[in-house]
């Protein structure tokens, strides 16, 4: 289930263009304030937190050379755990006031989604960008190492978290778990700072091709790493935003 956020504005201070960390940490200040208890239960497991955000998805922005300068937006914050989004949501229209960093918001209206056409075959695209890494060693030492859709360890690295992420929620392995990213259409490079660290990152229009219950899984919590930090969230090309 989707929770679709309509966003104004409410202060004349522009955006800063790396914001995604300010969005992650929004959603969690906002979900202590409404439910403390849900947010401990989410945000104490020690496995995965089974939830992806979007960027902000701009309605109407104007030339600004000091950072993003819009006044109405929306995002989606999507999750197979349904009252976690209906719980959510509520809360956000009862307390409907955010900032992100200096930049301060109201919540306008909050609409729930629920898409039920899964298919083998979809075509899907990031409205917020796909994070994967792995674990290389430099210099003799183990680092995190940043992966690109060129590198063919990015589609092993992404099959093999979510195959991970799906039996942590489900507590079994799926029925079936074929899946892969049959191809890349489009790709286009990002770059993140998340607490202090410069995140490699991509935004993508690509083909998926598996079980229909992996596919879904995936479109709900998202695909890649670091979900709840505002990667991997995906809109199927025939949807509007």
């Amino acid at each position: 289930m989707r929770a679709k956020i309509k966003v104004r504005k409410t202060s004349q201070m522009p955006l800063a263009i790396d914001y995604p960390y300010w969005l992650a940490s929004a959603v969690i200040k906002k979900l202590d304030e409404i439910n403390p208890d849900l947010a401990d239960l989410i945000h104490s497991h020690r496995g995965f937190k089974h939830y992806t955000l979007s960027n902000l998805i701009l309605q109407d922005q104007k030339k600004s050379n000091d950072g993003l300068q819009f006044k109405n937006a929306i995002f989606y914050i999507s999750s197979p755990m349904k009252e976690f989004i209906k719980k959510f949501s509520g809360g956000f229209l009862t307390n409907p006031d955010f900032s992100l960093g200096h930049t301060e918001f109201t919540v306008e209206g909050v609409e729930l989604v629920e898409k039920e056409d899964f298919k083998e075959n979809m075509v899907f695209q990031t409205i917020s960008p796909i994070y994967v890494k792995t674990r290389r060693k430099v210099e003799g030492e183990l680092t995190d190492w940043d992966l690109y859709p060129t590198d063919g360890k990015f589609y092993r690295e992404l099959y093999n978290n979510l195959v991970r992420r799906y039996k942590d929620f489900h507590g079994k392995e799926p029925s079936d778990d074929f899946f892969e990213i049959e191809d890349v259409y489009t790709h286009k490079r990002r770059r993140y700072t998340i607490n202090g660290d410069n995140r490699r990152c991509s935004e993508m229009v690509f083909e998926v091709s598996g079980c229909e219950e992996v596919v879904e899984f995936a479109y709900q919590s998202g695909f890649g790493q670091k979900n709840s930090m505002g990667f991997g969230c995906v809109k199927e090309v025939e949807e509007e935003c």
